[in-house]
């Protein structure tokens, strides 16, 4: 089995990307693919209501804005190409989260598409993907 890990964001784009990569992989019949999607977290600093305020907060907006069309869209094509096998969602940096999740779930290989950002861009606002690439022990895939 071919444990291949998919975190999905709010763009359309990027997702067909993603899925037209995966769906391109040889052996089929062994993957198995988890789709993860990150909220990003409120960064504020604690003030006199400490960081159960914080807390809170980033709880509420997760639960606001719910999961993006593209994650059920994903799911419904990964289950009916038989690759689902799981949906995880968390709250964080994104770097971070997705990492910590390859890692739980020993994948083989993380499964990316990048932002079309500017030179400039990319060194003003960074980026997931390269964070992920830099962090990331086993291979990134970036469709």
């Amino acid at each position: 089995m071919y444990r291949v890990l998919l975190p999905v964001d709010h763009d359309p784009d990027r997702l067909d990307e993603q899925l037209d990569a995966l769906f391109d992989l040889p052996g089929q019949d062994e993957l198995s693919v988890t789709v993860i999607h990150v909220h990003e977290e409120v960064d504020s600093p604690a003030d006199e209501a400490g960081e159960y305020v914080i807390d809170s907060l980033n709880r509420d907006i997760a639960e606001l804005q719910g999961i993006p069309e593209t994650v059920d869209r994903a799911v419904s094509e990964l289950e009916e190409a038989g690759v689902f096998e799981d949906l995880q969602t968390s709250a964080g940096d994104p770097v971070e989260e997705i990492i910590e999740a390859g890692e739980n779930l020993d994948v083989d290989a993380y499964l990316l598409a990048a932002k079309r950002h500017s030179p400039v861009g990319k060194a003003i606002f960074g980026s997931v993907t390269q964070g992920i690439i830099v962090r990331a022990e086993q291979p990134v895939i970036v469709a």
